[in-house]
């Protein structure tokens, strides 16, 4: 071959290679955002937040209302009461770390409750960096939202909990009531390899055998949730992501010491908090709820009745008349 040859050959593949590196850097945002299969109709779009792409349903304008949701749901599940709220405030709702269209960081330590409060953090300073924002949770989320109300109580107007405890309650729980152990048993099983064995097996249908089957039979849910359900449990890794929530923040009940609790075992809720508990609550017992108001300073509770673990389903409007009672300024 010439010199002259050899030269423009390598010219060519330097133009080649460049051209290529362009379009991998246009389109590598593309790759990276998944287009969400199913998000009840809400508009959504892709934040990034303390390292994780977090994907996110938003609508409506006015003070932020930021719903946090727990296992084994996803952010769009909140339908029931984003439709309620969305007229008066912006509500938003991510997929949680590791869980449906969000980022799924590798190892345990990825999930534990420090690197979700500052998820939380980074959502607050991007939907909501001069104002105060309502903060709801259920269940997981609900057990979060405690938490960033504990370490961040300066972002945060109000906190509401849907059946669930703050961290270090439910830790001093599981190690000293035996109701509640009884009642925590299935945390063992999540924790360990069964579920996703099973998962690898059945797919989301094992989880949609909780309880959700059920609620459809009741007219709680519809088919179009089960449509969501399942494509936010197909996103490959959820699964594991989701139960590495347990194993990061729950350990055996002979393992709770108190330098597992974060972030102190004496951690105080001061800002005004609202616990909506139902009737029929089974995940938690009576006596771990009762702890709460030795650890929440300005404590408001709501039973809502002929209700189980998912009352914003079973009795949404009941759920949104307790919220807005609690956050809305009342007459005098």
């Amino acid at each position: 071959m010439s010199i002259f040859y050899l030269y423009m050959l390598s010219r060519n593949i330097k133009l080649v290679k460049g051209v290529f590196c362009g379009i991998v850097l246009l389109i590598s945002p593309l790759l990276h955002a998944k287009t969400p299969g199913h998000t009840m109709d809400f508009p959504s779009e892709y934040v990034t937040v303390n390292g994780v792409n977090l994907h996110v349903i938003e609508s409506g304008e006015g003070q932020a209302m930021l719903f946090l949701h727990g296992y084994p749901f996803f952010g769009a599940g909140w339908q029931p009461l984003l439709k309620r709220f969305k007229s008066t405030h912006h509500v938003i709702a991510p997929d949680n770390r590791g869980y449906a269209y969000s980022d799924k960081p590798q190892g345990v330590n990825q999930y534990h409750i420090s690197k979700l409060v500052d998820d939380v953090l980074g959502l607050i300073n991007t939907y909501s960096k001069d104002r105060k924002v309502i903060l709801v949770g259920h269940d997981w989320g609900g057990t979060l939202a405690w938490t960033v109300a504990q370490v961040y109580p300066g972002h945060i107007e109000k906190v509401i909990a849907i059946n669930a405890p703050p961290l270090n309650v439910l830790l001093k729980s599981l190690a000293t009531i035996p109701e509640q152990q009884k009642a925590s048993s299935y945390m063992e099983i999540l924790k360990s390899d069964r579920v996703e064995e099973h998962f690898s097996k059945l797919g989301p249908e094992i989880l949609w055998r909780y309880g959700f089957d059920k609620m459809q039979d009741r007219g709680y849910i519809n088919q179009d949730y089960k449509d969501a359900f399942f494509d936010a449990w197909r996103q490959p890794g959820t699964i594991r992501a989701a139960l590495n929530w347990y194993r990061a923040n729950l350990p055996a009940i002979n393992d709770i010491k108190d330098e597992i609790y974060w972030p102190d075992k004496n951690a105080r809720v001061t800002i005004p908090s609202l616990l909506i508990t139902s009737e029929n609550e089974k995940v938690f017992v009576p006596e771990t709820f009762a702890l709460i108001s030795e650890y929440v300073d300005n404590l408001a509770i709501e039973v809502i009745p002929n209700a189980g673990h998912t009352p914003y389903f079973e009795q949404p409007d009941e759920v949104e008349a307790a919220i807005r009672a609690f956050i809305e300024p009342q007459p005098r």
